[in-house]
């Protein structure tokens, strides 16, 4: 593995090479790049080659602030790449299956994370500054290769200044370290920020484990909302309702309509966040968008009981 300069992971505005403070990157064994956007949930239709910068326009209140990932080829890996968000950190598990997959997160205003997940099953994760309180299937698998990049503190550490210094300083560049390390394969800062093709992608197309659901509150969102009449949707959810497999297309009619609600659900929760759209929709508007963002993973868990 080559050993590259990593100080961007977790750089500052002005402080040299800056990715991002919110961004996350997926490593995804033996899968073409493209590929390892759909099972992303890469919306098809929207392929094209992105720069993070370009990526960054979009996240504006009129594109329905997308999510959007990028995607190259690195040894045998395919190397994803979100500059402005987080949706991979959760769909690591479909990410991986049938092969090995690795997400890290940086978060500044939140909890930057590790996944790691082997066939659709997460082994191990962790937050970053507390690599100690570990989650998955198999949370000490990694801790040989976790000490070797420096992702072990004390336990009984008392929040000195050099305390401090070890679990904030460089997460994310210690976390990068881990994934060379299972990987054998870095990035540099000129491969995540060219030009590279990308998607919006939409997590509801993705084989991701879907959050445990009940009929009896998709259909009440249904009524709630007024979309029974949705094409396609009584009938999805008759054949749910019988424990039959349910596969909604990107292109199909219901595919568009959850995309468009996905899109509604966006933009009133992150326009409350841009000084520019907060008051472009009324309080009503809001919370139907809410509403929109329960039902569309409601419909997950009920269409995908095979992967719950």
């Amino acid at each position: 593995m080559n050993q590259h300069d990593l100080s961007w992971a977790d750089a500052h505005p002005g402080s040299g090479p800056f990715l991002g403070e919110i961004y996350s990157l997926a490593f995804v064994r033996g899968v073409a790049p493209l590929d390892a956007l759909r099972r992303a949930g890469g919306l098809e239709d929207t392929l094209a080659d992105r720069t993070p910068g370009e990526i960054a326009e979009t996240h504006d209140y009129d594109d329905g602030y997308p999510e959007v990932v990028s995607a190259f080829g690195l040894g045998e890996w395919a190397v994803l790449v979100q500059p402005t968000g987080f949706s991979l950190t959760h769909v690591v598990d479909a990410l991986s299956r049938g092969t090995e997959a690795v997400a890290v997160l940086r978060h500044d205003y939140a909890s930057p994370n590790f996944t790691h997940a082997v066939d659709g099953t997460v082994t191990t994760w962790f937050n970053l500054n507390y690599p100690e309180q570990r989650g998955g299937e198999d949370p000490d698998r990694l801790l040989p290769l976790m000490l070797e990049a420096g992702l072990a503190y004390p336990d009984d550490d008392d929040d000195d200044d050099e305390s401090w210094r070890l679990r904030y300083e460089e997460p994310v560049a210690r976390a990068l370290r881990l994934t060379g390390l299972i990987t054998g394969v870095l990035p540099t800062f000129d491969q995540v920020t060219a030009s590279l093709p990308s998607m919006h992608v939409d997590t509801w197309f993705s084989r991701t484990k879907p959050s445990r659901g009940n009929r009896s509150e998709v259909a009440a969102l249904v009524a709630e909302l007024g979309v029974g009449d949705t094409p396609g949707l009584a009938a999805a959810l008759a054949a749910a309702d019988r424990g039959e497999p349910v596969v909604v297309t990107q292109d199909s009619d219901l595919g568009r309509h959850v995309r468009e609600w996905s899109t509604l659900a966006r933009r009133a929760s992150w326009s409350l966040n841009d000084p520019g759209a907060r008051y472009r929709l009324s309080d009503g508007e809001r919370t139907r968008g809410y509403r929109f963002g329960h039902l569309v993973p409601a419909l997950a868990a009920a269409f995908r009981s095979d992967l719950a």
